[in-house]
């Protein structure tokens, strides 16, 4: 599916229930109703491709697979279908 910029990553998991915290690197993590859940990634800072094999790495650290990554940085995936999803797989709970 090709390269990503690592800001569009990042800002695509932001409008999806993720929050950032800035470390050496962005750190987002997935809350869910408030709640803080285990579910995390990382991206560097600046303006950096991000490569395919890094996205499968992303995507199986937030217990996606590679096509629903990318679904949800080119936003076909709406962050009520990433909340749906997670519930229903009971990789989160409420």
């Amino acid at each position: 599916m090709g390269t990503r910029k690592n800001y569009n990553i990042a800002n695509s998991l932001l409008k999806k229930g993720f929050e950032e915290k800035q470390l050496s690197h962005t750190r987002l993590t997935y809350f869910i109703d408030g709640k803080k859940t285990s579910i995390f990634t990382v991206v560097s800072h600046g303006k950096k491709e991000i490569s395919d094999d890094l996205m499968h790495k992303m995507a199986k650290q937030i217990k996606l697979s590679y096509k629903q990554f990318c679904d949800i940085v080119d936003c076909p995936m709406s962050k009520e279908d990433l909340r749906e999803f997670y519930l229903e797989e009971k990789i989160v709970k409420l």
